[in-house]
């Protein structure tokens, strides 16, 4: 006799339990990332910088190839206050579901994403401008270190440029 498959009942409190387990172990270099709607700022410039970490980013078809969910920080906050969106009532029902592949999901919220982007350019950043500054480089290997440094400045650039659209769009609501 097999044994039965428990049903999730996917509350706030258990997606955020699996958003912390997640977050700090997701991939993004070539996994299918699916972004939830509500997005505090400019959708194209954060699908973008999923695309520069060889993410492959999409807001529509939730099928059975996605490997990365981010929720949006809004939908997260009116989960946290009782208001279940129909995102995460179909997340709920697709875990549910009969032999299904998305109880494999790894889950991250927007803010999370940008923090994680923001400490991984810092952190190159500083690594690569150590690097730079060995005797022993050839003018090659410090051209490739001046790229990758200049690669995650324009991370760092995106990242703001995403943030002060989320202002701008408070700004025009208030």
């Amino acid at each position: 006799m097999a044994a039965k498959k428990e049903n999730v009942n996917l509350t706030y409190d258990a997606l955020w339990f699996k958003i912390f387990m997640d977050s700090l172990d997701i991939k993004f270099y070539g996994k299918e990332i699916f972004i939830s709607s509500g997005l505090a700022g400019n959708q194209s410039v954060f699908m973008q910088m999923l695309g520069n970490i060889g993410g492959y980013a999409r807001t529509t078809d939730f099928d059975k190839d996605i490997d990365v969910v981010i929720i949006s920080d809004k939908m997260l906050d009116d989960f946290k206050n009782g208001i279940k969106d129909k995102f995460i009532q179909m997340l709920e029902d697709k875990i549910n579901g009969s032999n299904t592949p998305y109880r494999k999901l790894k889950f991250t919220t927007e803010n999370l994403l940008l923090e994680t982007l923001k400490t991984r350019a810092n952190g190159r950043i500083r690594t690569n401008s150590k690097d730079l500054k060995d005797e022993k480089n050839t003018i090659e290997l410090n051209a490739l270190i001046t790229q990758a440094i200049e690669r995650d400045e324009l991370m760092l650039s995106m990242i703001k440029r995403y943030k002060d659209s989320a202002k701008e769009v408070q700004q025009t609501i208030f």
